[in-house]
C-alpha cells in the first residue's frame, strides 16, 4: 500500500512557519533592496514563541500614528487569538445608527463587558488637536496684530497727509495729476512694509523649518507662501492708506495753499 503522505511535509511546514506581509520600511532591516527579493524570505524567531515566518508580500508603509512619528518597519499576519479590539467597515450614512446597533449587539454578546467605541475620523482628529489648538492660537495672534498694524497705518496715513497738504497743493499747481500724488503718498508707506517682509521673511523661515522639522511625514518649505504674505501685506497696506491720499489729491489747491 502507498503512502499518502509526504514525510518532509511537517518539517517543510515548520520551517515556512507563518505568512507575513511587510512594509517597505522592513526591507532595509532585512538586508534586501526590492519588494521582488524580499519574497519567499524566511524569517526565524519572528513573534514571542520564535516562530519562523516567511514573506508572502510586502506593500506601502500605512500610517497608523501621528505625522510627527517616524514610520517603523511592520509585519501583519492572521492571529486568532488575543484580539484587542474590532474594526467595523460600513457603508450606512447615518454613523450614529450604526454605533447604536453595535452597542447594542455587544450587550446581547458580552453584557458584562462595557461597550467602549470610537469612529476612525476621531481617533485621527485626536492626534491632531494639540496642533490644531496651535494653529487657531496663532491665527488669532496674527489677525490681532494686522488690526493694530491697520490702526496705526492709518492714523499715520492721516497725519501725514494732514502734514504735507501744503506740499500737495504746491505740486497740483506745478502740474502733478491726482493719481501721480495718490501714488506718491501710497509709496511713502509702502517701502516700510516691503523692508519688514525682507527682514521677517528669514525669522519665519527658520521658524517654520524648525517646525516642520518635527514631523516625519513633512511638505517641502518653498518661497511661495512668504511671497503670498508679502503681497497681502501690501495690498493691505496700500488699502488702507489710499483712502486719505486720494482725499488730499483731489483737494482744491487754493484750499491747499491756504492752509495752516
Amino acid at each position: 500500500m502507498r503512502r499518502c503522505d509526504d514525510p518532509e511535509a511537517g518539517p517543510k511546514l515548520f520551517e515556512r512557519g507563518m505568512d507575513i506581509v511587510v512594509t517597505a520600511s522592513a526591507l532595509p532591516k532585512l538586508g534586501v533592496a526590492t519588494p521582488a527579493a524580499a519574497i519567499d524570505l524566511g524569517i526565524g524567531g519572528f513573534n514571542d514563541v520564535a516562530q519562523p515566518a516567511t514573506i508572502v508580500g510586502v506593500v506601502a508603509d500605512p500610517r497608523f500614528r501621528c505625522v510627527r512619528e517616524p514610520l517603523d518597519a511592520t509585519a501583519f499576519y492572521h492571529s486568532d487569538a488575543n484580539l484587542g479590539f474590532l474594526a467595523v467597515r460600513f457603508a450606512d450614512p447615518d454613523p450614529a445608527a450604526v454605533m447604536a446597533r453595535i452597542g447594542a449587539a455587544w450587550k446581547r454578546v458580552v453584557p458584562n463587558v462595557p461597550f467602549e467605541a470610537q469612529f476612525a475620523d476621531d481617533a485621527a482628529a485626536e492626534l491632531y488637536r494639540a496642533d490644531q489648538a496651535l494653529g487657531t492660537m496663532f491665527a488669532g495672534f496674527a489677525l490681532l496684530a494686522v488690526l493694530i498694524g491697520c490702526l496705526g497705518l492709518f492714523g499715520l496715513a492721516a497725519f501725514t497727509a494732514e502734514r504735507r497738504t501744503k506740499e500737495i497743493g504746491i505740486r497740483k499747481v506745478l502740474g502733478a495729476r491726482t493719481r501721480d500724488i495718490v501714488r506718491l503718498l501710497v509709496w511713502q508707506f509702502s517701502k516700510p512694509v516691503l523692508i519688514a517682509n525682507v527682514i521677517a521673511w528669514p525669522l519665519a523661515w527658520w521658524a517654520m523649518r524648525t517646525w516642520l522639522n518635527g514631523f516625519d511625514d513633512r511638505i517641502a518649505l518653498t518661497p511661495m507662501p512668504f511671497l503670498l504674505a508679502g503681497m497681502l501685506a501690501l495690498v493691505i497696506a496700500i488699502a488702507t492708506v489710499a483712502g486719505h491720499a486720494t482725499r488730499v489729491a483731489r483737494a482744491k489747491p487754493i484750499t491747499a495753499l491756504r492752509y495752516e
